[in-house]
């Protein structure tokens, strides 16, 4: 019923739709340390929809944020709530739009996220696609809040194996409020205070699938990495951080992922529950190491229903 719904949209129709996401949906800001990132996990060079609109809602819980010291010490919901928006403007380039829902859940505004264009191509037995996406939020001059940029390969090994790569980096340029958290913690800060983001991200996957159906249902198993370096500029109503020059801090950070996840797939839907356990966090901040090996307590999960 909802593939046969989605079909008769049409074009103009598909396009109204990515349009209103950006006018019911208003820009915000995003920070890099943030409980959901709607790339690099089970991202695929196909298009995995067949009509001209998709549309995705992903549930997502991680607990405290892997740089604070328990998860004792984690601040807000730890749910996050986002819908994804996918339409065909072309036979092999599409259009999307993410709104991040979380606000819902006690977590900030509602807000469009991000936009992103991909296209498509194939070549001797391999998928290919670029993945470009903008955080739309407007910091009052020239450019874009974040922009992330990838390359992703998926190549069919044989009828029951694929194997999906992906490579690309990230720029942020953005900020956020901070509330005050334990003494232990690395991010201290006081009620209030807004700390700016500038810094740079480098991600990459590697992973294989079992399909098990003619429908495509697939079991999956990836490695994750992603390694960050950003510079905090600290402004507010508090006093200055503590051990900061001119109210500035590096943080240098990586963190390697486990992922196992399971894909229903029907012609109408898609029904993907994942589990990500981090195996390994590194990170520098305010000169001193912090270094963890695998941690379950600090697994992230969440479930994507696709309707298309």
């Amino acid at each position: 019923m909802g593939a046969s719904i989605f079909y008769r949209l049409g074009v103009h129709a598909g396009a109204a739709l990515v349009a209103g996401l950006a006018l019911v949906a208003p820009a915000r800001a995003q920070t890099p340390f943030r409980p959901l990132d709607p790339f690099y996990q089970g991202e695929s060079a196909q298009r995995e929809f067949f009509g001209e609109v998709a549309v995705s809602g992903e549930l997502h819980y991680r607990s405290a944020d892997l740089l604070q010291p328990a998860p004792e010490a984690r601040v807000g919901n730890p749910f996050a709530v986002s819908v994804r928006l996918d339409y065909a403007l072309l036979p092999q380039v599409d259009v999307s739009g993410i709104v991040d829902l979380s606000g819902g859940l006690g977590r900030g505004p509602v807000g469009l996220s991000w936009v992103v264009l991909k296209p498509y191509w194939h070549n001797d037995g391999t998928d290919y696609a670029v993945r470009i996406a903008v955080d739309p939020a407007s910091e009052g001059g020239l450019g874009f809040r974040q922009t992330d940029v990838a390359f992703l390969s998926t190549s069919t090994l044989s009828p029951e194996w694929t194997s999906d790569f992906a490579l690309g980096v990230r720029r942020v340029r953005t900020g956020f409020e901070t509330t005050l958290l334990d003494e232990t913690d690395a991010f201290l800060r006081a009620d209030g205070e807004r700390v700016r983001v500038i810094g740079r991200e480098l991600h990459a996957t590697w992973g294989y699938n079992a399909v098990f159906d003619p429908a495509g249902s697939r079991v999956s198993l990836a490695l994750l990495a992603e390694a960050g370096d950003y510079t905090l500029v600290t402004s507010g109503p508090a006093q200055p951080p503590v051990d900061s020059t001119a109210g500035e801090e590096r943080v240098r950070s990586g963190i390697g992922w486990l992922q196992a996840g399971v894909e229903w797939s029907r012609p109408s839907y898609q029904i993907a529950p994942f589990l990500s356990v981090p195996l390994v966090t590194w990170a520098v901040v305010r000169g001193e190491p912090v270094r963890h090996g695998p941690r379950p307590d600090h697994a992230r999960f969440g479930l994507r229903l696709t309707i298309r």
